[in-house]
């Protein structure tokens, strides 16, 4: 692999430079293809490698190319030029690459050091030569890769980062040293009237008006990245996103601090942004971004919920609105000419998704109900992963639910809250406290808690994001609220419905201050009554322990609904709904073991899937001995007394 530089080029002068460094030193390695250009007028290789850097000088200080620009921003001097030429050339050319083998022993990069030692004459002195290496921007800047900056700066190996082998062709890098994947950011159709205000304070902070590093603060990555890429195509730049390298979540509490050493991802995010002139944006979805105080070489954007580390450096905030639904409406509309008016309201309160999602998942869906978008949804935009709670796709029917009328009318409430949002807190300008819809659902064990929550997941059209208290609750002060943070933004902007099982364990009564233990506790209950404030979106409690939660959540709640034990009526449609009339005996009378057996859903199916283990191992239907036995079996579970007419249990698992 060859490359020819031409004395035009900055990028080719560079590279003619490096080259005619090493043939310097080594005469035999064959460089002389790479280095012709330097003995154009005739001159010893000495007296044109400084005229050759003359004239790179003079033309990094003038053209309008990649490396120019970059130089510039970076601040680069003639020795820093020389030491990111011999990083680039073994990156470029094979030939450069075994000269390099042959000086470093074996290693394709030179070190620092060896690379001083290069370039400057014999007997320099050292401490002059140290100082210049530890104050030279290449490993802060992004330039060259920081993995080895705990070593001493003469250590240091020279290995470019993607972002600088990428800017020097003028391109994009697919992903940095770090991880960071590489994206362009598109925009379609026109920008909606919520965003206007953002839109241009974007592009007058990217025209150097303001700090250089910008945190946009969204509940949702996609809105401010519909903000950025719609900014940067008025200004008539490319715009970039760097998405935060995945990560299996961490065995340990609390991942490890970040080491001093370690510059921040945004230096070589700015290195793109330099090169290129695009607006480039770190998409850090709970992402540390803690590091040295080092601003970046050019405006870089982070986007997420949270700061961006480094307390002492100078960046700005700025708060991206959430769309109105008003625009969701007109976006569903146009994706969906015949959708009636009542469903495209209930679309546009569903969730904050850009136009060109909406147009997607549009297109992909097999269905328009709230069944056939959702799974359209989930293949084109799903929410982002938590690794604090389960992701999944309900499948729970609404007609499976089997309620007494009064509780059914208030699961009824909840999804009209939710469905005419758009009407009454935004068109009719009702209820300026915000946009959450908290629900709690109490009662007994196995009366359908959990089964009601995915179907009303199922009937609202959003995925279920189901709290793991295991990864949430932790032992280290603070630990926990940061956790919950996490776990909020994630379902913020009704991306999905955040459940809480067991939301007790969470959502508890405050005690009286006696230990330090009660102080934290009561922390954490506090953080939970700030974070519901401010939450935007649906969030669903589900309960045993109705009377443990602590009061101050009661007002916070838009409705609260009790689940009661099914009566007779519910309980004959429940066994009727687990046992088909096909797999039992005509002696078996699921009216009588109804009205006889007080039991919940959850139990019946668990005698359901009992009995039918049984009968399958004995060849058979369904019976009344087997059914009986195998109702035994779930009221001795509990301790409880048996109904009349069900045996107890023999010593085999059967009736006695």
């Amino acid at each position: 692999m060859s490359r020819r530089p031409a004395l035009a080029d900055p990028t080719g002068l560079l590279l003619a430079l490096a080259a005619g460094r090493l043939a310097l030193h080594l005469p035999e390695a064959g460089l002389a293809p790479l280095t012709e250009p330097l003995q154009a007028e005739g001159l010893a290789l000495p007296e044109a490698l400084a005229r050759t850097e003359e004239t790179l000088m003079a033309v990094l200080g003038a053209a309008d190319a990649p490396l120019a620009r970059l130089a510039r921003a970076a601040r680069l001097s003639a020795f820093d030029l020389d030491l990111l030429g011999l990083a680039v050339l073994p990156a470029v050319d094979d030939r450069a690459a075994e000269a390099l083998e042959t000086l470093a022993r074996g290693a394709r990069r030179l070190t620092a050091g060896r690379a001083a030692r290069l370039l400057l004459p014999a007997g320099h002195a050292a401490a002059p030569l140290r100082q210049a290496l530890r104050e030279s921007p290449l490993w802060r800047c992004g330039l060259l890769r920081a993995a080895e900056t705990a070593q001493p700066p003469a250590e240091r190996r020279l290995e470019p980062t993607p972002a600088l082998l990428a800017a020097i062709d003028g391109a994009w890098p697919e992903a940095t040293a770090e991880g960071w994947v590489a994206q362009p950011a598109e925009t379609t159709g026109t920008a909606p009237a919520s965003l206007e205000a953002t839109i241009a304070a974007i592009a007058a902070w990217a025209e150097g008006k303001g700090p250089p590093l910008l945190l946009l603060d969204a509940p949702r990555p996609d809105r401010a990245i519909e903000a950025l890429a719609m900014a940067a195509a008025r200004m008539g730049r490319p715009a970039l996103l760097l998405h935060a390298p995945t990560v299996d979540a961490p065995s340990s509490p609390s991942p490890p601090p970040a080491s001093p050493h370690a510059w921040p991802p945004w230096a070589e995010a700015a290195v793109a942004a330099a090169a290129t002139s695009a607006l480039v944006a770190l998409v850090a979805e709970g992402e540390s971004l803690a590091g040295p105080v080092v601003p970046p070489i050019a405006p870089v954007a982070v986007i997420g919920p949270q700061g961006i580390g480094g307390r002492h450096l100078a960046w700005r905030r700025l708060a991206v609105p959430p769309p109105r639904m008003a625009e969701q409406h007109a976006r569903w509309v146009s994706a969906l000419p015949g959708l009636p008016a009542a469903e495209a309201t209930a679309l546009a309160a569903q969730t904050w998704m850009a136009a060109g999602d909406i147009a997607a998942v549009a297109a992909a869906a097999e269905h328009h109900d709230p069944a056939g978008l959702l799974a359209a949804r989930m293949a084109i935009a799903p929410p982002r992963a938590a690794r604090l709670a389960t992701l999944r796709d309900p499948a729970v029917p609404w007609e499976r639910l089997v309620l007494e009328p009064e509780t059914a009318a208030k699961l009824e409430d909840l999804v009209r809250r939710f469905r005419h949002r758009a009407t009454v807190r935004e068109a009719w300008g009702m209820d300026h406290g915000g946009t959450a819809l908290v629900a709690l659902l109490s009662g007994d064990p196995g009366t359908g808690k959990t089964l009601a929550a995915e179907a009303i997941a199922l009937r609202l059209g959003l995925p279920l994001l189901a709290a793991d208290l295991s990864r949430i609750v932790s032992k280290y002060i603070g630990e926990t609220e940061k956790n919950l943070a996490e776990l909020f933004a994630a379902a913020e902007g009704f991306a999905a419905v955040l459940f809480f099982d067991e939301a007790d364990a969470l959502f508890g009564k405050r005690t009286a201050v006696e230990d330090a233990h009660d102080r934290y506790a009561n922390i954490e209950v506090n953080y939970l009554l700030q974070r519901l404030e401010r939450f935007e979106g649906i969030a669903l409690l589900a309960t045993n322990l109705a009377q443990g939660m602590d009061e101050a959540f009661l007002r916070r709640f838009d409705l609260t609904v009790p689940i009661p034990r099914p009566g007779p009526e519910q309980r004959c449609a429940l066994w009727r709904a687990h046992l088909p009339a096909a797999l039992l005996t005509p002696e078996v009378d699921l009216g009588a073991l109804a009205a006889g057996c007080d039991m919940t859903g959850g139990e019946i199916r668990n005698a359901a899937l009992t009995a039918a283990f049984a009968a399958a191992e004995a060849g058979t239907a369904i019976g009344p001995d087997t059914l009986h036995a195998a109702i035994a079996q779930e009221f001795a579970k509990q301790g409880r007394p048996l109904p009349a007419g069900i045996a107890p249990l023999g010593t085999d698992g059967g009736p006695a």
